[in-house]
């Protein structure tokens, strides 16, 4: 887990600059990228898939996997859920995402890969494990994401929680406990 710079202060690309320099970080401990898994949620997804799109970019190694909870892919905000879930949604709005997406990066090309990573390309990504609630405005984010590894061949797992919401992992609840079992199956693989 790395603190890094948070917007409005510091908008994009400060978050993405600090994630690489992370990364790097652990491989100059002399970590092998096979040796870490990258996770994030919500915005820590995005961030975490932005990271992986800019590595491959770069043709350096990948983590060994990846484990988004109700990550944010898309910023332009164009999947059904916005609108199909704004009514059910206990936790996120339509105007937050909104708000959020322009202290962030306002002024920006929000299909760019590297805000929206939804829109790269997956080719070579590492196994991904998808969870997110049935309730969030952010269900096609994950749905989307899913079905774009899929078609790469990248193995991929998208578990939905029907009636729970946005980063539910985080709340002591007993499908929280199950989710984190989940995610620890996966990792056993």
């Amino acid at each position: 887990s790395f603190e890094y710079r948070l917007a409005p202060e510091h908008p994009y690309p400060a978050a993405v600059e600090d994630a690489v320099k992370a990364w790097d970080y652990l491989m100059y401990q002399g970590y092998g990228a096979r040796d870490v898994v990258v996770a994030g949620d919500s915005a820590g997804g995005n961030l975490a898939l932005v990271l992986t799109h800019l590595l491959k970019e770069a043709g350096r190694r990948l983590p060994r996997a990846l484990i988004l909870l109700s990550p944010w892919t898309d910023m332009t905000a164009s999947g059904k859920s916005y609108q199909e879930r704004a009514a059910i949604d206990p936790v996120l709005t339509v105007n937050y995402i909104h708000a959020v997406r322009d202290a962030y990066a306002r002024d920006q090309d929000w299909s760019d890969f590297r805000l929206s990573p939804l829109f790269g390309d997956f080719a070579g990504f590492p196994p991904t494990l998808i969870q997110v609630g049935g309730l969030e405005v952010l269900y096609s984010d994950s749905a989307a994401l899913h079905q774009r590894l899929q078609e790469a061949s990248v193995p991929s797992v998208l578990e939905c929680w029907p009636d729970m919401w946005h980063v539910f992992q985080m709340f002591p609840l007993r499908q929280s406990g199950e989710a984190m079992e989940k995610v620890a199956d996966f990792l056993r693989i």
